[in-house]
């Protein structure tokens, strides 16, 4: 089990928490219970992405799982939209994130675990009390690698704030987004990207020979022509692995690809 320190906690009460919430977030807020973990995301109005959260409930409170260094500016925002609604929004810094490996991983009654909402190979993501939970059978740099090989984005480490499209970056793939529920915010592009199947570009799980660490968004190129991004990168048995959000080519082929003169190979 490894602890998730970019992520934090808010959670909302109040006999409105889930019709407020409902109108801002991609997926079903009735989804979100005490047995099941739901992943979302928050867009702005025009279709781009804010934020990612993981959500489930206890008892009469809606926890949110964010991004830790965007967990002000999620409280602001939220706020800002409560006008009059019966909610109340409060960060909570008695609980903690973990992942662990192990799917069912329930310590105690004081720790809610659920199977990873993405995808079940990630294996459980575990809310417990404030240093609590102690033993670690799962490191970063392997939850890191598995979840870029299942080619799952994860908030700013991959997508861009107020400027990257959740689609072109899977979520539909990750369940993050229900089509069946009413409006939320940024909800009409969404829906029409989703229903004319107009995706120019998507991930990809590559591999980079011969090189050294690479930031994100440096340029992946083809003869010449820019044609993506690399996303967020990890070593794995001394090969640089990573997300690539690529173009799709018309002809279906991607030719050679490199970036910083590398060659760049796509596993998936």
């Amino acid at each position: 089990m490894f602890k998730l320190e970019t992520r934090s906690i808010l959670e909302i009460t109040g006999p409105d928490r889930k019709k407020f919430l409902q109108g801002l977030i991609t997926n079903d807020v009735n989804k979100a219970t005490e047995k099941n973990l739901i992943y979302s995301a928050m867009l702005n109005a025009q279709g781009r992405f804010l934020y990612d959260f993981f959500i489930f409930e206890i008892g009469e409170k809606l926890i949110l799982d964010c991004d830790a260094l965007r967990r002000d500016e999620i409280f602001q925002k939220l706020n800002f939209y409560k006008l009059r609604t019966k909610v109340e929004i409060k960060k909570n810094d008695e609980m903690e994130v973990y992942q662990s490996s192990v799917v069912g991983h329930q310590p105690s009654v004081d720790v809610h675990s659920f199977p990873d909402p993405r995808n079940s190979k990630l294996g459980n993501r575990i809310y417990a009390p404030t240093s609590q939970l102690t033993t670690y059978d799962l490191r970063l740099t392997t939850y890191d690698f598995t979840r870029i090989s299942l080619k799952i984005p994860e908030n700013e480490q991959d997508l861009t704030y107020e400027k990257s499209f959740i689609l072109e970056f899977g979520f539909d793939d990750l369940s993050a987004v229900d089509y069946q529920k009413g409006c939320y915010v940024g909800q009409e592009l969404t829906a029409r990207t989703h229903h004319t199947g107009q995706i120019r570009k998507k991930i990809f799980h590559i591999k980079i020979s011969d090189s050294e660490a690479i930031q994100k968004n440096t340029e992946i190129s083809c003869e010449g022509k820019s044609v993506g991004l690399v996303l967020s990168s990890i070593f794995h048995n001394s090969e640089l692995h990573a997300l690539a959000l690529l173009k799709l080519p018309e002809a279906g082929d991607f030719g050679n690809l490199e970036v910083e003169n590398k060659k760049i190979f796509i596993i998936d």
